[in-house]
């Protein structure tokens, strides 16, 4: 069993340590300052021209400004306690073993967790399953 991934980044990260503002970026990478925000807030996946423009500015290799994440480190972070404590019961497991899936693994998913209480963790959290998890070829 695998997560499913999103792209993150650490453009804002860099981006402050140069005291360059977003607008300030966008004009050096050729975008909008809107683009810069999607950017930073993981919300849109750049081109590879734009990943290397950013690259360049910042000084760094593309694998240190961009990285993937689990989508379900951003839907848990999103949650309040109260929801985190109902899709725990839903699930029926304890809200530390639930807040763990922020930070694990594929491997330590597999031997934490099984498929079906990860159905009902989707369930939960009211996304299909298929949405947060690879479903493995047989």
């Amino acid at each position: 069993m695998k997560f499913k991934k999103k792209i993150a980044s650490r453009i804002k990260q860099f981006r402050e340590e140069l005291d360059l503002p977003q607008l300030e970026l966008a004009k050096l990478v050729g975008v909008s300052r809107q683009t810069i925000y999607y950017l930073e807030r993981g919300s849109y996946n750049p081109s590879l021209t734009i990943s290397f423009k950013i690259s360049e500015i910042f000084k760094k290799p593309i694998h240190e400004i961009f990285y993937q994440e689990p989508i379900i480190k951003d839907i848990l972070e999103g949650k309040s306690l109260a929801e985190l404590r109902e899709v725990a019961k839903i699930a029926g497991i304890n809200i530390e073993k639930l807040a763990s899936l922020s930070e694990i693994d594929d491997e330590q998913l597999t031997k934490d967790f099984k498929e079906d209480m990860l159905i009902k963790i989707a369930l939960g959290l009211e996304i299909d399953f298929e949405d947060l998890f690879e479903k493995e070829a047989k």
